[in-house]
């Protein structure tokens, strides 16, 4: 073993990141006290400290970790999720990155989004109305599943009712980007991967030989006309932001609405004042975000509160403990949609050139969802408060049984 792993070692407590799942708020925070950093595993280390985490996402000793690094340091058996995750942009840097990015940066721009909010409204709204009242559902199905990849369909094209099809698919493929691959699931996330490509190459091949006013029409047009990456890259981009677009979202507005609920005062405090809800969003995604962490790679070694980390390593930065850290916020552990000590940026949407594409589209499908429900269901009733279990990556949510009386 080298020196520097050495070093990081004294300073670093090796944590079995199973103890992190069950209640990882309170053992994160505990862990932070003591800690700047802890090790996973082998050559895998996640940051804590809102002052170590903030910074290094631009850090130029660190890069995002590419894809082909995130498949060999978590083993991931050859097949269609190793190739997703070794060829979508967001595992990629530089011009690479640039140009698979760039395929969708216009369509999710703010100013893009921002005319889309009328329809946004128009979905949450029909969305509401179709609720049962006067007995108990599943929030997460019925309700925050439902406005994101409505959104993401008709973005891209896609038939609504396919919905139903690709949700289920996506929730499963999620989980390959936790914070440790999932290896008992994976004939379960290899079989979704699969059979998404599958699904977005059909729709593809179909646009080319007839294409329509879309966007998926829009690329596959273009690609053809100048393919700057293979079609089996184009579906993976396509593929990957329906996972982006889907998953995350559907788990932050269903965790922003229990919080709420949970909180009754502040719930009815937005029934009399919508222009709370902005703050209510961003407290949600700070308070228990969806996403936990942003995994990096160490080019050069890097020295983190006393800890040297090697080069060549995952560096995970704990986005989840840094928005808990009295260092970026204060009384960090109250749910206050208040809240006056936001950063400009939110810490959960990431920093640099790849910080998340979607921001601006899942702030407008968690505001008007909301909105949506303060006005049409205000008398909603929590029976059953979810989980978002896991502490980095994409968290997954449980059921959140409610009721509208």
């Amino acid at each position: 073993m080298n020196q520097h792993s050495l070093a990081a070692r004294e300073t670093s407590p090796i944590i079995d990141p199973q103890t992190l799942i069950e209640n990882p708020h309170t053992n994160l925070a505990a862990l932070r006290v003591h800690y700047p950093v802890i090790r996973l595993g082998e050559r895998h280390y996640m940051a804590l400290r809102a002052k170590d985490v903030v910074p290094m996402f631009t850090d130029p000793r660190t890069r995002q970790i590419e894809g082909k690094d995130y498949v060999r340091l978590n083993q991931i058996p050859k097949g269609a999720t190793s190739r997703l995750v070794s060829d979508f942009f967001l595992f990629s840097n530089e011009d690479v990155h640039r140009t698979k990015r760039g395929l969708f940066a216009r369509t999710f721009a703010f100013g893009a989004m921002r005319e889309a909010t009328t329809r946004i409204r128009a979905t949450a709204d029909r969305i509401v109305a179709e609720l049962p009242r006067g007995e108990s559902f599943d929030f997460v199905e019925r309700m925050a599943a439902r406005i994101p990849s409505a959104m993401i369909a008709a973005i891209l094209g896609l038939p609504q009712a396919d919905a139903e099809y690709f949700v289920p698919r996506v929730n499963v493929l999620a989980r390959s980007v936790a914070p440790v691959y999932p290896h008992a699931r994976h004939r379960e996330i290899e079989t979704a991967a699969a059979e998404l490509f599958s699904y977005v190459e059909g729709h593809l091949r179909s646009r080319l030989e007839m294409p329509g006013d879309d966007l998926l029409s829009t690329l596959v047009t273009d690609w053809n006309e100048n393919p700057a990456i293979s079609f089996e890259s184009l579906v993976h981009q396509v593929l990957g932001i329906i996972v982006g677009g889907s998953d995350t979202t559907r788990a932050g507005f269903a965790m922003m609405v229990a919080l709420l609920l949970r909180h009754r005062d502040q719930w009815e405090a937005l029934r009399d004042d919508p222009a709370l809800i902005p703050g209510a969003v961003n407290e949600a995604l700070r308070y228990d975000p969806p996403v936990g962490s942003i995994a990096r790679f160490t080019k050069e070694d890097v020295e983190i509160g006393g800890a040297n980390l090697p080069a060549g390593v995952m560096l995970r930065l704990s986005t989840m403990s840094a928005m808990r850290d009295r260092d970026l916020y204060a009384q960090p552990d109250e749910f206050d949609i208040r809240r006056t000590d936001h950063p400009r940026l939110h810490t959960v949407f990431g920093f640099g050139p790849h910080r998340c594409l979607g921001e601006m589209l899942a702030r407008l499908e968690m505001q008007e969802g909301l909105a949506a429900l303060l006005a049409a269901a205000p008398d909603i009733r929590l029976e059953t408060s979810p989980r978002l279990l896991g502490f980095g990556g994409i968290r997954e949510i449980t059921r959140m049984q409610v009721c509208i009386r």
